[in-house]
């Protein structure tokens, strides 16, 4: 695998000026080899300035400008366009630890080992609020196969994935992720399909990223609420799909994410906010579901049709 080229993908639409941090971190580190993929949804050249303002002329730096717009399909284009054996995505606004590639990389040594995310913390380390997104700071490896709540794998930011096997589950769904007709969801969607798909995923504390947390709450409001939709439109996809797990994941999800977080909310963090974001993911999936039955599915894969 070290002799190998990794393709690191970032997909970014319309926020140039925040890629600059991301492409110097990933740019700076030597081992093992790789390349930088960067696909554009955006609408002006600005973005493809700001990276050739960053990124000089490297030649591990290659720019590919998609009309398409979605994070699902921004990701798809990056596996199929990738020259490495593996795929790794890390996004626009955020920080990869030096040791961040190399630890991806050591965990698929294991040919059996299909997918791996890891440890993802708010960027500055500020102390934490109960309402950070894209939160995920588990220091104990875990390797999942089979039945698993795919949220408590890891997150979109900072994931890695065979090609082969992204290509036998047919990608991430097109449906799905910021950007689709559905919203979120593409990062545990995939996860859900790979384990489902009798593949085994890792977790790697030792593969680090930071997250830069600069939502003004306004849009972290939005931003839950259509993780909140997301979420009821892949329970619903599995079930239409014949997967009872659907139904399984939709009460873990209510649960965890809806009345126990109602309740840190009220008790431990004495936040109205994180109230408020407990509120979202017990409401708002069923809007998700609603949305995802005016889309066909793909039995055999599990995803949505476009």
């Amino acid at each position: 695998m070290s002799k190998t080229i990794l393709t690191v993908v970032i997909c970014t639409r319309d926020r140039g000026p925040m890629l600059a941090d991301g492409v110097r971190a990933i740019l700076a580190m030597e081992l093992p080899p790789h390349e930088l993929l960067v696909i554009d949804q955006s609408k002006d050249d600005l973005t493809e300035n700001a990276l050739r303002e960053t990124a000089g002329d490297d030649p591990r730096v290659r720019y590919h400008r998609v009309q398409t717009v979605g994070l699902s399909a921004g990701r798809n284009a990056g596996w199929q366009l990738a020259r490495g054996e593996v795929v790794a995505y890390t996004d626009d606004d955020c920080v990869v630890s030096s040791g961040w590639l190399a630890a991806l990389s050591e965990e698929l040594q294991d040919p059996s080992i299909s997918a791996v995310f890891g440890r993802l913390l708010p960027h500055g380390e500020p102390a934490r609020t109960g309402h950070e997104t894209g939160f995920k700071p588990a220091s104990e490896r875990k390797v999942y196969s089979g039945n698993a709540p795919p949220w408590h794998v890891g997150h979109g930011g900072n994931m890695a994935f065979r090609r082969k096997d992204l290509e036998e589950v047919g990608g991430f769904d097109p449906l799905l992720g910021a950007g689709g007709a559905l919203l979120s969801g593409e990062d545990s969607d995939i996860i859900y399909r790979l384990l489902a798909a009798r593949k085994r995923v890792v977790y790697s504390p030792n593969a680090l990223c930071w997250h830069k947390q600069w939502k003004p709450w306004p849009e972290q409001r939005r931003m839950e609420r259509a993780y909140a939709r997301g979420a009821g439109a892949q329970f619903a996809k599995y079930l239409r799909c014949g997967d009872l797990r659907g139904l399984q994941l939709f009460h873990v999800w209510m649960w965890e994410l809806g009345v126990r977080r109602l309740a840190a909310g009220l008790f431990k963090w004495r936040s109205a906010k994180v109230m408020y974001l407990g509120y979202c993911q017990f409401l708002y999936p069923w809007l998700g579901v609603l949305a995802s039955l005016r889309y066909r599915v793909d039995r055999k894969r599990k995803t949505y049709v476009p």
